[in-house]
């Protein structure tokens, strides 16, 4: 075959290839729910664009959806608040912070189980049992609200809560905290070099802790996957992620680059009127509507940090997903009530609108899984 015939049957060979109709999926919710690879492999071509070219996500009323984004994180600290942060991570680790001597902060925040303490609820002073989990701290320097019902505003607002709680480190005089820090003689050298001040203060003490903590933070795969490294994910995750996006509905209230809306919600948890009621950001503002509504937890890291919810009451996110899947929980209404407590009630029974029930096939659900377990 002459050079003139073998280029034209190239020519021809690539016109067909161009005239032949490209594998067609949905990319919405009702993707396939047994993909092929051909679909795996489109919907890999969707997402491998930056974050505001992907298919958009399935949004219901009243969301405050911010698209998906890497997070910047904050450049190593030097000078003073590296030796800060240093100072703030001894403190971090140091029991003297407890009025009892035996409770750091670590002992709920534990590097090793993802910032938390792996307990459904933690054990503070003489073992008492906390209400609550221990949220993980990955993510604390880029918050604005702090605590499952957000009553601290800022991160040392936070640090000094944990340290005054009588359930956690029992110090009712503040005084005899600074104190005790004070008489070691590298702590009070150590702040004399960051502050110039001739004492220690317990502000001293929490902008130490908070600067150690807004250290925290590390890169994650889908961090990577959404800065153009498309081997970050396996096809499966991608479809978690459709699924996250559209199907399962997650992204209503967990979006952005912390991957949660800094909203409260009600996902009919608070279990009103039983042994493990918990209203949540009621018992911060007083107003009704508030009964039963929790903070949006960022999901980074989100498989280092279970147990799950304000109660730790979901061990494995799978659990966790089936739990959505049922629409959230329920709190009885066929109980009698006061007549005083009738309002509270109805706020506590009446869930988020961002809170939708669906049904995912087994292979759906473990896509979605692995999909978290990748952020």
């Amino acid at each position: 075959m002459s050079a003139l015939a073998l280029a034209i049957l190239f020519i021809v060979i690539a016109a067909v290839g161009a005239l032949r109709p490209q594998h067609s999926v949905p990319l919405d919710a009702h993707f396939p729910t047994a993909p092929t690879s051909a679909d795996l492999a489109a919907l890999r071509q969707a997402y491998a664009g930056p974050p505001h070219s992907w298919p958009r996500p399935r949004l219901l009323a009243g969301a405050e959806f911010v698209e998906m984004a890497p997070l910047a994180l904050r450049e190593p600290s030097d000078g003073r608040e590296r030796n800060l942060a240093r100072l703030g991570a001894q403190l971090f680790e140091d029991p003297l912070l407890s009025a009892s001597g035996h409770i750091s902060c670590q002992s709920c925040h534990n590097r090793r189980l993802g910032w938390g303490d792996a307990l459904p609820t933690s054990f503070g002073h003489s073992r008492t049992q906390g209400r609550r989990n221990a949220q993980s701290l990955f993510t604390v320097g880029y918050k604005s609200q702090f605590f499952w019902d957000g009553r601290a505003a800022s991160l040392e607002e936070q640090a000094l809560g944990p340290l005054t709680d009588g359930r956690e480190m029992a110090n009712h005089d503040i005084a005899g905290l600074v104190a005790r820090v004070e008489a070691i003689d590298r702590y009070r050298e150590a702040f004399a070099a960051v502050t110039d001040h001739a004492h220690i203060g317990i502000d001293d003490i929490t902008t130490a802790l908070a600067a150690f903590q807004r250290t925290l933070e590390r890169q994650t795969r889908f961090d990577r996957f959404m800065e153009g490294d498309n081997t970050a994910l396996t096809d499966a995750e991608i479809w978690g992620l459709h699924l996250f996006r559209t199907k399962a509905g997650c992204a209503n209230c967990h979006s952005g680059a912390t991957l949660s809306d800094g909203r409260f919600h009600n996902l009919g948890l608070s279990f009103f009127g039983r042994r493990l009621q918990d209203l949540g950001r009621y018992g911060v503002t007083g107003n009704t509507e508030d009964t039963g509504r929790f903070l949006t937890p960022s999901l980074r890291h989100v498989s280092k940090t279970a147990p799950y919810m304000h109660n730790g009451i979901f061990p494995t996110l799978g659990g966790l997903v089936r739990f959505y899947e049922g629409g959230g929980g329920r709190v009885r209404t066929d109980r009698p009530v006061s007549p005083e407590r009738a309002a509270e009630r109805a706020a506590a029974a009446e869930k988020s609108s961002q809170l939708k029930s669906f049904q995912l096939t087994p292979a759906e659900r473990q896509a979605l899984v692995s999909y978290l377990e990748a952020l």
